[in-house]
């Protein structure tokens, strides 16, 4: 059976540490992340067949096994914190005077070193699906 959006998205809740309170609600705005993340995943995956997900099912054309769904829910996650970066970038860089540079650089800073090693668990992952390729 294909993978489901609402498997992606628990795998996501249980694996990848976010705060629910701060996700979107809206379903346009959830498939919005993940068809985002599919666009990461398929990049990762440069060599396999892409996946494509359907809004209207809510699935996935195929059915992924546990590691190909954890680097997808690990895409998701560094869709979202990509998000949260621009959207904290924009709303406080015109007062980062008034907020005092330094703290608002080390929040950049903080938040890009979270989305760094978002990047580095996905090719973390990729690498473990490569080496037991191999055996």
């Amino acid at each position: 059976m294909n993978t489901s959006y609402d498997e992606i998205f628990t795998c996501f809740i249980n694996n990848c540490g976010i705060d629910t309170s701060r996700l979107p609600t809206e379903d346009s705005k959830l498939y919005e992340m993940i068809k985002n993340a599919i666009i990461h995943y398929n990049v990762f995956l440069k060599d396999e067949s892409p996946i494509i997900g359907n809004d209207e099912e809510e699935l996935l054309n195929t059915e992924l096994d546990g590691s190909r769904l954890l680097i997808l829910a690990y895409c998701l996650k560094y869709v979202y914190l990509e998000n949260e970066l621009v959207g904290f970038e924009e709303l406080w860089s015109p007062f980062q005077q008034e907020v005092g540079i330094k703290d608002y650089r080390s929040q950049v800073f903080a938040r890009q070193d979270t989305l760094n090693r978002t990047t580095n668990k996905i090719i973390e992952l990729l690498t473990s699906i490569e080496d037991r390729s191999l055996m």
